[in-house]
């Protein structure tokens, strides 16, 4: 998909007029946890809360299991940036600002909608070391990504991160800002690191938009199962899968 430039303060305008009547609204059924402790070798029926289950994106390193499970606004297809939650992307002229449109009408493994707020709630953990959902992840991706954390100041007082904050336009519209322009900020976005996650799973990394969702666990290997609601209803795999958990 080709970025075209345009003048940003008069397409932010027509965009808050045009979508501002869309209603926020999301579901928040909470993912419960697993009451009992399963013998060693026992399979963990899904949802899975177990702290030795590491699925979260931001900081799961290479687990195989993210790519099948999580998705972010963009991705790469042919080594060049696509849409994926975010069905569509325009950039300032400046290249200072981003707008992504999100895609309408997708849910999460646990039936909970996909809005702006969630990907604002998503960004702020990344960002901010005090943020309520952070917890204890290093978030080393984004660290080497985008050059620190929100309050890092080089020597000189600037700012380390390029990161500059996300705003919400509407429920389905999202303003990104930079403070330096970065030719490589969609691709770097496009990786599994910065997957969004529904926020009832910060905690347990099990929260995806993915084709296939967790089902359970044995030893280091997880079972997937194809997600019947995955919004690319041309891509919903056929058979159940399973892959090493790192």
């Amino acid at each position: 998909m080709k970025v075209k430039n345009f003048n940003f303060l008069s397409m932010l305008m027509v965009i808050s007029m045009l979508l501002a009547a869309c209603g926020a609204g999301e579901a928040t059924n909470a993912v419960p946890g697993s009451e009992s402790e399963p013998a060693a070798g026992d399979v963990v029926p899904s949802p899975a809360s177990s702290s030795n289950l590491v699925l979260d994106p931001a900081n799961a390193g290479d687990s195989e299991a993210i790519a099948y499970l999580y998705e972010g606004l963009v991705r790469l297809q042919d080594g060049t940036v696509a849409p994926a939650l975010a069905e569509s992307y325009t950039v300032s002229e400046d290249g200072l600002d981003y707008i992504f449109n999100l895609r309408p009408g997708v849910t999460f493994h646990d039936g909970t909608t996909l809005n702006a707020d969630i990907v604002i709630a998503n960004f702020n953990r990344w960002f901010d070391p005090k943020d309520p959902n952070r917890g204890t992840g290093e978030f080393s991706a984004w660290a080497g990504n985008f050059g620190g954390f929100k309050g890092e100041v080089t020597d000189e007082g600037k700012a380390k991160s390029i990161y500059d904050g996300i705003e919400k336009v509407n429920d389905l519209t999202v303003l990104v800002h930079l403070n330096t322009t970065d030719t490589d900020f969609l691709t770097k976005l496009a990786s599994p690191a910065f997957s969004i996650v529904n926020p009832n799973s910060f905690n347990d990394g099990d929260g995806g938009t993915g084709a296939y969702k967790f089902t359970s666990l044995k030893d280091s290997t997880a079972t997937l199962e194809p997600f019947a609601e995955y919004w690319d209803t041309s891509a919903i795999p056929s058979e159940s899968i399973e892959v090493t958990i790192k």
